[in-house]
């Protein structure tokens, strides 16, 4: 192993792992991390966090949050961290229809209804 993931969320350190690969929800894309990468910070999005592991591929769902990789070492803070197996997809549509029918007809309803709807598609993407 070579990659060291810690996933921290607000209650919690809830995921610590040795990785051969990382592949990391970005708020603006996939981005895919190895062995001595250069350092970065990011902002994640709503998705899927992949690790391959010895024991095989191991799949989250991120809530948002952001990611920090140093030294062979990625240290990730997100409001939720979901095993992907424990998403009901109708669970996740249900919530992405709600979504879409919350009001946006001032500025504040509109970025309310904008994350919801980004985290309920980000749900939906990871169940299946």
């Amino acid at each position: 192993m070579s990659i060291r993931c810690i996933v921290v969320t607000p209650e919690r350190t809830e995921l610590e792992s040795e990785a051969d690969y990382v592949s990391l929800p970005m708020d603006d894309g996939e981005m895919g991390i190895l062995k001595d990468r250069a350092p970065m910070i990011g902002r994640l999005g709503y998705g899927t966090l992949k690790l391959q592991t010895a024991a095989g591929l191991e799949k989250y769902y991120v809530d948002g949050g952001f990611a920090q990789v140093e030294k062979n070492e990625i240290n990730i803070l997100t409001g939720t961290l979901v095993p992907v197996d424990l998403i009901d997809a109708e669970e996740a549509r249900a919530a992405l229809e709600k979504a879409r029918e919350m009001p946006a007809s001032k500025p504040e309803e509109a970025q309310i209804k904008d994350k919801a709807v980004a985290q309920a598609r980000g749900r939906l993407r990871a169940s299946r």
